[in-house]
């Protein structure tokens, strides 16, 4: 089972679009970006932000919107794997074919990140519900020590949850380009496969996407001025409040969209993925 180089899977994260960079584009760009974001003020309420907050907000819970989001997980996730594949078959992957590879494959994605998000839902209620429960039922305003408990438990739990999540991102990272590279829409082979991979450098990812973490929340803060500068510049029109929606709205899923295609590609390429007899030995 091989150790990974960060410098050399950041080198194959940066290499894995050459060649085939229209390709890349008009998936991760194309069909997970500019599709969502146009179905979304057609159908989904976002236009609706632009004039009237209030509207928005109950736009966005209703029907067509649920569906307008879920579609639109289901469009941006499969171009991920759309842009894998390509990427993997070097081109040998026709565009339609890699498309319909992805929307298929972001199905059981889907589901489960849904279960996920339900059992860590669970797990939050249980642990605060927990820890809130008596202090209902007594009734009254918290003491000083149940709130003093209460800070002390969110000061343990939240560093904990996010190592957690870091930690399990780097075991799970190879799990799209596994399954893009085999063409299996079988999400627990996936899985299965990426915890074997990057079992031998797991802190070495966690390390890697700490960092690449840091550098993600300055490039966000550095859009959100140019985003605030473009409001300001157009005015508050409703063009003008559009203009800095859409540009940052490029600005940040642009870079993040290939960030998470390439960052997890150049990590399963460094792990010998483009050799199976070498990454799963």
């Amino acid at each position: 089972m091989n150790k990974i180089s960060v410098s050399q899977a950041w080198s194959y994260a940066t290499s894995f679009f050459s060649g085939q960079m229209a390709n890349h584009a008009i998936v991760l760009i194309g069909v997970g970006i500019f599709v969502p974001m146009l179905l979304n003020m057609l159908f989904g309420g976002g236009a609706a932000a632009l004039s009237d907050p209030m509207a928005y907000s109950m736009a966005a819970m209703s029907g067509a919107a649920i569906v307008v989001g879920i579609l639109g997980y289901i469009l941006q996730t499969g171009s991920y794997f759309a842009s894998w594949r390509i990427g993997l078959t070097d081109g040998a992957e026709p565009i339609g074919g890699a498309l319909a590879f992805g929307v298929v494959a972001s199905l059981p994605v889907l589901l489960l990140g849904l279960a996920l998000a339900l059992v860590f839902g669970l797990v939050f209620v249980l642990i605060f519900g927990g820890a809130m429960l008596p202090m209902l039922m007594g009734g009254g305003t918290p003491g000083e020590g149940a709130l003093a408990s209460m800070g002390l438990m969110v000061l343990v739990l939240v560093p904990a949850m996010l190592f957690l999540f870091v930690w399990l991102a780097a075991r799970f990272c190879c799990t799209g380009p596994i399954m893009a590279d085999r063409r299996t829409y079988n999400v627990l082979t996936g899985l299965g496969e990426s915890w074997r991979l990057t079992a031998a450098s797991q802190w070495k990812l966690c390390a890697y996407f700490v960092l690449l973490g840091v550098v993600m929340f300055v490039m966000l803060g550095i859009v959100g001025m140019i985003a605030g500068v473009s409001m300001v510049a157009g005015g508050a029109s409703t063009g003008g409040i559009m203009t800095g929606v859409v540009i940052g709205s490029l600005l940040v899923g642009i870079p993040m969209a290939f960030l998470q295609v390439g960052v997890p590609a150049g990590i399963y390429r460094a792990l010998g993925g483009d050799n199976p007899a070498a990454a799963f030995a």
